[in-house]
């Protein structure tokens, strides 16, 4: 009987015991879950404030976005991404009384061009980039104005514009510059010119970017996307956007494949190549000489970065037999050491008006030295 009432105690015992475990097991169960939702729900609320204050923050540095310059001298173009506005006149645009005038025909000239070539004039078309177009001088304190002054039977058509590349140089050119008569074109360019050929964008703004097929230059990108200068703000503060977390974290786990521009870097030399041999078979078409020159930066003086395209165009032009005038050479021959930093400009080192009147004057000796040129010389 004994026996019996122990083993029927035990039994509630191990029920009672079981019953408790379980409950405790639950109870648990329900703290973690209510932990976990807590948890789940916080670090919800913290990413969303991450989230919120880096969205708001990316608005206010782009707010604070200084305007580009250049959006009051530059419209959007379908081929060329941008050229300039016609008859613009900017009394001070680099500083007090440095002005930069615009024709009717878009170039950076203070005058109108006729299609033909005046009596006793010799004309020459200055195509390149903003070292070509003078950033930071009027337009009278340009290298390319300045030949003029050096010669005054020289007549010369300002065809830079600032950052472009020797794609857009090229086509505007092509486009525009082909309508005028003219004894010669001087294509202007600095090493980074090669390397704006290998996107579709220069600083957000879309842009043309040439491939080479077949032998024959395609653009793969016309027209030109307007979407970037309608909100220029948006578009100069493209890094700020970049910055957000989500866009870092969405490009961990989709990395663009740049496999895709590889064909465009690698076909840099052979576009350059083949852009300098329509241009000289232009050229000739219109009784005119292409005189390539290769335009010196401040760090040219001192660095090799240069080294390939130097090299790798005085082989490739010399087998054409199109001219050309390497004045990286002539500056680091001609300029003192102590006069380097009076020839550029601060910061992005444009150069400065005697830096401008430096170049002009040795372009100058260089092209009179050409018996091609001595000859046009001598038929005016």
């Amino acid at each position: 009987m004994n026996i019996f009432l122990y083993i029927q105690n035990s039994n509630i015992y191990d029920k009672s015991l079981m019953f408790m475990i379980n409950h405790s097991l639950h109870h648990t169960k329900k703290i973690i879950k209510i932990v976990s939702i807590n948890l789940i729900l916080i670090v919800a609320i913290l990413s969303l404030v991450e989230g919120l204050s880096s969205i708001l923050l990316m608005f206010y540095r782009i707010s604070k976005i200084q305007p580009n310059p250049a959006h009051l001298y530059a419209q959007y173009d379908e081929l060329l991404g941008w050229v300039n506005i016609p008859n613009v006149d900017i009394p001070n645009m680099y500083g007090e009384g440095i002005y930069f005038r615009t024709n009717s025909q878009s170039f950076r000239n203070n005058e109108d061009f006729s299609i033909n070539i005046p009596s006793n004039k010799i004309r020459i078309i200055c195509s390149g980039d903003s070292f070509t177009m003078g950033w930071g001088v009027s337009n009278d304190q340009t290298w390319c104005e300045l030949l003029t002054s050096i010669n005054q039977r020289w007549q010369t058509i300002n065809m830079g514009q600032g950052g472009y590349g020797v794609d857009q140089v090229y086509l505007w050119y092509k486009r525009d510059g082909t309508k005028f008569e003219h004894n010669i074109q001087i294509f202007a360019f600095i090493t980074d010119d090669f390397l704006r050929m290998q996107s579709a964008k220069f600083f957000g703004y879309g842009k043309p970017l040439l491939s080479l097929e077949n032998g024959e230059l395609v653009n793969h990108n016309f027209p030109v996307p307007r979407g970037s200068f309608l909100f220029p703000k948006i578009t100069q503060g493209s890094r700020y956007i970049q910055e957000l977390r989500f866009l870092g974290l969405w490009q961990t786990w989709f990395p663009r494949k740049l496999e895709t521009y590889n064909q465009y870097v690698a076909q840099t030399p052979a576009i350059a190549v083949k852009i300098f041999e329509e241009l000289a078979e232009i050229n000739r078409e219109k009784n005119s000489k292409l005189v390539v020159v290769y335009l010196p930066i401040r760090s040219d003086y001192y660095g090799n970065e240069s080294d390939f395209w130097r090299q790798y165009l005085q082989v490739e032009l010399e087998k054409r037999n199109i001219i050309y005038i390497d004045l990286i050479a002539e500056f680091r021959k001609r300029m003192p050491n102590e006069k380097v930093e009076t020839a550029f400009l601060g910061g992005d080192g444009h150069y400065s008006v005697f830096g401008n009147e430096f170049f002009a004057n040795i372009l100058y000796e260089n092209l009179l030295s050409l018996p091609e040129v001595g000859v046009i010389l001598q038929q005016q």
